[in-house]
């Protein structure tokens, strides 16, 4: 039997997309189609965006965590998530002042 397989990728981005957190759907598809702008869609700095249920952290949602770092993000909105897509995505520095756990 033959393994699935799934391009390479630096980071894995899991965004809450539960009611609880407010349905963000058109935000994880704004996100997906920021990385693919900024080039992180693919090559050695990719960025595998997926959503996933309740987190367990339901306030101040919209969350998401990045890993491997396990840098987590509330309050998320386009603005923020560009910022996150330049600095931390693209220039490795986690915006800690949109983060809530695991940036130093």
């Amino acid at each position: 039997m033959s393994k699935p397989n799934i391009e390479a990728h630096k980071r894995h981005v899991l965004m809450c997309t539960g009611k609880s957190c407010g349905e963000n759907i058109p935000l994880l598809k704004s996100l997906k189609a920021k990385v693919t702008a900024a080039g992180l869609d693919a090559g050695e700095d990719a960025v595998r965006v997926n959503r996933a249920g309740c987190l367990g952290v339901c306030e101040q949602g919209p969350i998401m965590v990045v890993h491997p770092e396990g840098v987590w993000y509330c309050n998320l909105t386009e603005e923020k998530m560009d910022r996150i897509v330049e600095e931390h995505f693209k220039q490795h520095k986690p915006v800690t002042e949109f983060t809530f756990h695991g940036a130093e």
